[in-house]
């Protein structure tokens, strides 16, 4: 049998051209996803059918629904893009630092991801959380509930990571829903993150003093 010729670099041929439709595949789903928070923005998610989708990326309709089955799967692609951006390999999170530190570098960054595209997240919100079934153990509670387990031996002993990922969560998306009614924002995004944050690790109880 044959073999597929190859690069001085040993890359064959076959190779390099699945790695070509590999990206060419991630170019166009990515022009899809632009397409639609395009039109999200400018007539509102109800509005905006998969067709119109199509015709602003300049796909097939079908190649529309072969990337996203159904249009709220633009939502989970959202909210994926957004958890990324704020606790991915490229957040700068320091696994190293103090959980606080990680904890407020991980609000700062959401709240970024959220005032540095505002109309997006005003548009999307709402959406996301009437049609996704967010306070059922949503991914954003995992993001924050691993960043507290990898902290354990800083965690207090008792601590259920995975009942404050929730809270956290829950309280994040509240948070997010006053702040991205349409409108001037209604407070600083990032301030009202932190006090999230540190109320849900430190709590709300000033300590006793000693007697």
């Amino acid at each position: 049998m044959a073999s597929a010729s190859a690069d001085a670099d040993g890359t064959s041929n076959a190779s390099r051209s699945t790695d070509h439709r590999t990206r060419r595949r991630g170019q166009r789903r990515d022009r899809v996803y632009t397409a639609a928070v395009e039109l999200f923005i400018e007539q509102g998610y109800d509005r905006t059918t998969m067709e119109e989708i199509a015709a602003r990326a300049d796909v097939a309709r079908t190649s529309v629904f072969n990337y996203y089955v159904r249009k709220s799967a633009f939502l989970d692609e959202w909210g994926a893009r957004r958890r990324a951006r704020a606790f991915g390999r490229d957040a700068g999170l320091d696994a190293a630092a103090p959980l606080r530190h990680q904890m407020s570098h991980a609000m700062r960054m959401l709240a970024a991801v959220s005032t540095s595209s505002r109309s997006e997240t005003v548009a999307l919100t709402e959406p996301a959380l009437r049609m996704l079934d967010i306070l059922n153990d949503p991914p954003l509670a995992y993001s924050f509930s691993t960043l507290i387990q990898d902290s354990a031996d800083e965690a207090a002993p008792d601590l259920d990571a995975h009942l404050a990922g929730q809270t956290l969560a829950a309280g994040y998306f509240a948070v997010l829903r006053t702040w991205a009614r349409p409108g001037p924002p209604p407070f600083d995004l990032e301030a009202r993150l932190l006090g999230l944050a540190d109320l849900v690790l430190h709590g709300a109880i000033r300590p006793a003093a000693p007697r």
